[in-house]
């Protein structure tokens, strides 16, 4: 039997070659060549429709695939497309589409689980934008639910998509900041904190935002979770909860910790109850989900979706505390091949940590650490003195990554916390030239005396 993966990087194309399936991968022209044995590699542009049904058409068809699959993000409906026009197994389109449509995925909530919403309003509707800063909660434009469906009628806070909490990453709502007053915008469609917004006031939204790919939707205080989950037959298995710590008013994700420090038993399983409800409403009842909620006191709130793992490393967190190919599993379930739990002792915790650093050009890039209270499973810090360091803006602008194991998970939150506060990256103005070096006699002069 064939399975057609889309999109796949090293690491699904080898967790992918473990299946029991003739592997077909179908990537985009111009991708760097995986080293890893399939049956086929294709090159299609799957993010161009019309080209791409002419390709399922005339390339896929004739090979019969039992089903088609992406665990990459820009690759998730085109898979679901291809593998409804050929009859195979996949997620259905219309789930992707309101996973992907975070508008969309609001809508769905309001209908079917309200008390998981925040306010929230679309960019083209002046009315509820204004709506949002108002002390009540933003309770008006096209409805947003009754005030006690939100709190108690409390103004309800956001965190946007990639991220919330404070600035400096530890959650709880943003210092010096007036209750009712911050409102988040996103786009419908984006990911990776790419454009993600912090608004004071409705005026501070640009014009050219204000239309129906723009979301914004209140601040939420608390701490921010993400969730992993695999479902069969409408049976939601949980096999991780990260907790996030974020930096930055565009809410940049610099670390996730599994398991989550400040999730006692009973917060977790508030978590996956939550989650559970929110696939129930947009019908996924079969594939892989990666979920990002705020918890503040006894209320859940959904931040967005995707019918995918984790991106960040996070099915590296999975596998290392549950013993559990996160990325098989989630490619697997088209072929009835369900998690399994791989041979060793698993971590008591495990956490992906970024660099960053002040924007500018590079100086200087620590060593790889060497700690005694935990272990280093992987350190990549590519960047090199001279080398340009933009504002911490989104995903794109962090200059690397580690992967670290820990006894417990306050030696991990520990852990993150000294790595975070680490010199790792030294930077200087970008504007400012680098330090002379001051020239030495031959004579000595100047030395003593």
């Amino acid at each position: 039997m064939t399975l057609v993966v889309l999109g796949a990087d090293a690491a699904v194309a080898r967790a992918a070659a473990t299946l029991p399936a003739d592997v077909v991968h179908v990537r985009l022209p111009g991708a760097a060549p995986l080293d890893v044995p399939a049956a086929a590699y294709h090159a299609a542009d799957y993010q161009h429709g019309p080209t791409f049904l002419g390709f399922v058409d005339e390339v896929l068809r004739p090979l019969a695939p039992v089903a088609v699959v992406s665990l990459t993000e820009l690759g998730l409906e085109p898979a679901a497309v291809a593998a409804r026009r050929l009859g195979a197994a996949g997620v259905p389109p219309e789930v992707v589409r309101a996973t992907r449509d975070k508008l969309e995925m609001r809508r769905l909530l309001e209908r079917k689980a309200p008390h998981l919403n925040p306010p929230f309003a679309a960019g083209d509707d002046a009315r509820a934008v204004a709506g949002l800063f108002a002390p009540d909660g933003g309770h008006t434009g096209h409805a947003h639910g009754r005030p006690g469906e939100h709190g108690g009628g409390r103004p309800c806070e956001h965190g946007g998509g990639r991220g919330g909490g404070r600035p400096d990453g530890h959650g709880g709502g943003l210092r010096g900041a007036r209750a009712g007053t911050l409102v988040v915008a996103k786009p419908v469609g984006g990911t990776g904190s790419h454009a993600v917004t912090l608004l004071r006031a409705a005026e501070d939204l640009p014009e050219d935002r204000r239309n129906r790919a723009t979301l914004l939707e209140r601040y939420v205080g608390g701490r921010e979770f993400s969730v992993e989950s695999i479902s069969s037959g409408g049976r939601h298995t949980f096999l991780g909860i990260a907790e996030k710590r974020t930096e930055g008013e565009a809410f940049v994700e610099v670390a996730h910790l599994m398991p989550p420090p400040s999730l006692d038993a009973a917060g977790r399983r508030r978590v996956e109850r939550a989650v559970a409800e929110l696939l129930d409403a947009v019908g996924l009842a079969d594939g892989p989900a990666h979920t990002e909620v705020k918890v503040e006191g006894g209320r859940v709130t959904v931040i967005e979706t995707h019918t995918r793992p984790g991106g960040d490393g996070i099915p590296d967190l999975v596998r290392l505390t549950r013993r559990v190919d996160w990325r098989r599993a989630a490619l697997g379930w088209v072929l009835g091949v369900g998690p399994r739990e791989e041979p060793g002792e698993a971590a008591a915790a495990a956490a992906t940590v970024f660099v960053t650093a002040p924007p500018g050009r590079v100086t200087s890039v620590a060593p790889r650490p060497e700690p005694a209270a935990w272990r280093l499973e992987h350190w990549d810090v590519p960047v090199e003195p001279g080398d340009p360091v933009t504002p911490l803006r989104s995903s794109a602008d962090r200059l690397g990554t580690a992967l670290l194991t820990a006894p417990g998970p306050a030696a991990c939150a520990a852990a993150v916390t000294e790595l975070r506060a680490a010199p790792l990256v030294t930077t200087r103005p970008a504007n400012t030239p680098p330090p002379a070096h001051p020239r030495t006699s031959c004579s000595g002069a100047g030395a003593g005396g």
